[in-house]
């Protein structure tokens, strides 16, 4: 059968239109947009501190009470190893060197089960898209090796092989145990003493360097001890050097040195209790950074969101410490259960902590931990919440830290490696978990300061599904209200398969800007940042938009009068998914959809394409 076709230029043309010729329409053309706008749209995604909660529905914002990733960095002195502990599944999921190793391998120093020779990783930190570095203090090891830092990715890796494939460890046996086998390598095979690019072999460490970069192995000192380590307001590391007292500042995408040495010597006409030790840092959302001493002097630095300075320094006195915290605008101290408060430069003792402290944290609530043995909470105003003892196979800690779901670890220091956890509504005992030798972490070890205090921020993640292999993604545009010194940052990635997505880095992106980018897959990140005030920013909606292709039934390329008599014939048809007759998108192919195919025409008066 034959169906004559008149075009708009009045020219007669046969064309034969079989069945299979009015399926054949481009399903790629068109992808229909996606917007995101109720509670039920909302909830098609992963919420990650940020909520659609009554009274508040059908917009996002950011949760009164903090939250952080589901995964727990612990850096294992005694094996020169950091481990990645899922704290929802409570077990080990990966593990790195974080130097040569094991024990006989060129440039090892370490002893197995010796938390201060070698290496000796203790300080991790977490950045607020989940990245985290750890620390090698480096102990005197003849090497000119001070501190060197590691970066692992959360997600996406570095093929430095150019397998096209993810080569990093993976708990094989599903054990929750990490072994040898199930590390990979990491080996001085130049005998330089230093961790070259191209000695990496898992995909997900970024890179490795030491602090500062740039000098020569000969020129370094050696014992001058990474022992703080901090993630400052623009998303880079300010490292310190103990025996050096003095920080730097390094760049969390390459650790190169921005700044430094800034030395802990107080400025001129700020409060003055002499110099002090780096042990222990961490940086508020006004950009000062705070550090433990290991001594009776508590640091500041002031104006670390510059690169150049200049730097304010100060010291304060009094005050014996190990571990750090930050909260309820204050600074909080371990050993020696003290609090100060800056607005005053005072500080007391914290009410009802009368317990042997080492590690101390502050949950997404306020409400501060600490203990090495028995662990105690308490409130902002210093009401005892809850004291748990010891838990059967655990061991005294020097570090405590909070989950996802503001639950309690706490790092049992000694060589059978323990986290043992505690509810943290009422301390009731969780359980106790194997990680690696020597765990010795009491920094920000799961991001919670990163993201409550330093960068307020929570996300919300979607994926869309657009049905058709090769989708040209358009834009993605959203409303939102920003408060002050508040934000709504938007990025994404693509891909063939939903699987592919985690291999792929986030690109961000700005409202409407064309995105030119392609994959059936698109996953839209939306990253929620407060202000000091507490302040959060409200997303309305968000609206994903593919590349609208015209209306190309045919698939030549091009939109002609034979593509606007082909969506006529169709009129009466329930179009198929994705098809791109049903130009207006309401599930029927109608005269409108032919009205709308005619505007869309390529040529002047709907020529036929040649």
């Amino acid at each position: 059968m034959n169906t004559k076709l008149i075009n708009p230029a009045g020219k007669g043309v046969l064309y034969p239109l079989l069945l299979a010729a009015l399926c054949s329409y481009s399903s790629a053309a068109l992808a229909a947009n996606k917007t995101y706008t109720l509670d039920a749209d909302f909830a098609l995604g992963v919420l990650d501190g940020v909520n659609f909660d009554a009274p508040n529905g059908d917009q996002l914002q950011l949760n009164a009470v903090g939250t952080t990733f589901p995964v727990a960095w612990i850096a294992n002195a005694g094996e020169d190893t950091v481990s990645k502990f899922d704290t929802n599944l409570n077990k080990e999921i990966a593990r790195y060197r974080t130097w040569f190793g094991p024990a006989g391998q060129p440039g090892h120093f370490n002893h197995l089960g010796n938390a201060y020779s070698g290496a000796a990783p203790s300080r991790t930190a977490v950045d607020i898209n989940g990245n985290a570095y750890v620390l090698n203090r480096h102990f005197s090891q003849g090497t000119s090796n001070g501190g060197v830092v590691l970066k692992i990715l959360a997600e996406g890796f570095i093929d430095r092989n150019s397998n096209g494939v993810l080569d990093t460890s993976v708990d094989v046996n599903d054990d929750g145990i990490i072994d040898t086998s199930e590390m990979l390598p990491l080996a001085d095979s130049n005998g330089n003493g230093i961790i070259d690019d191209n000695e990496i072999q898992d995909e997900r460490i970024a890179w490795a360097k030491r602090v500062p970069d740039g000098i020569a192995a000969p020129l370094r000192q050696t014992g001058v001890l990474g022992r703080a380590m901090c993630i400052g307001t623009d998303g880079n590391l300010w490292v310190g050097l103990f025996n050096d007292r003095t920080y730097y500042k390094i760049s969390s995408a390459d650790g190169s040195t921005i700044a430094g040495p800034v030395s802990t010597t107080p400025t001129a006409g700020q409060p003055n209790a002499g110099s002090w030790t780096p042990y222990g840092c961490l940086i508020d959302a006004s950009g000062t950074l705070w550090s433990a001493s290991l001594g009776s002097v508590l640091g500041k630095i002031s104006n670390t969101q510059s690169n150049t300075g200049p730097y304010t320094v100060s010291s304060f006195g009094g005050m014996s410490n190990y571990g750090i915290a930050l909260g309820n605008g204050k600074v909080y101290l371990g050993s020696g259960n003290r609090q100060f408060d800056p607005a005053t430069n005072t500080h007391v003792a914290i009410p009802n902590m009368a317990v042997g402290t080492a590690g101390i944290v502050v949950d997404g609530g306020g409400n501060i931990i600490a203990g090495q043995s028995t662990v105690r909470k308490v409130a902002p105003d210093g009401t005892l919440l809850w004291q748990a003892p010891l838990q059967a196979g655990g061991s005294s800690s020097v570090g405590i830290q909070v989950d996802a779901n503001n639950d309690v670890l706490q790092i049992g220091f000694t060589s059978a490696g323990r986290i043992q956890k505690y509810r943290g509504t009422d301390g009731a005992p969780l359980g106790v978990f194997p990680v690696g030798n020597m765990p010795y972490t009491y920094s920000d070890a799961t991001g919670l300061v990163a993201r409550n205090v330093t960068n307020p921020t929570g996300t919300w993640t979607v994926v869309y599904d657009s049905g058709s292999s090769g989708t040209a993604w358009d834009n993605i545009n959203w409303n939102d209200l920003t408060p002050a010194d508040t934000a709504v940052q938007v990025s994404f990635r693509t891909a063939e398969t939903q699987a592919g997505l985690a291999l792929v880095s986030y690109q961000p992106t700005t409202k409407g800007n064309a995105l030119a980018s392609s994959g059936r897959f698109i996953q839209v990140q939306s990253r929620l940042n407060g202000n000091e005030q507490g302040d959060s920013p409200i997303l309305f909606d968000l609206t994903i938009a593919a590349v609208d292709a015209g209306c190309d039934v045919d698939g030549n390329g091009a939109t002609d009068s034979v593509d606007v008599s082909l969506v006529r014939a169709g009129i009466g048809q329930t179009p198929l998914p994705d098809d791109v007759r049903d130009q207006n998108g309401d599930g029927k192919i109608t005269v409108n959809d032919a009205r709308l195919c005619a505007l869309k025409c390529s040529l002047p008066r709907c020529a036929i394409a040649p």
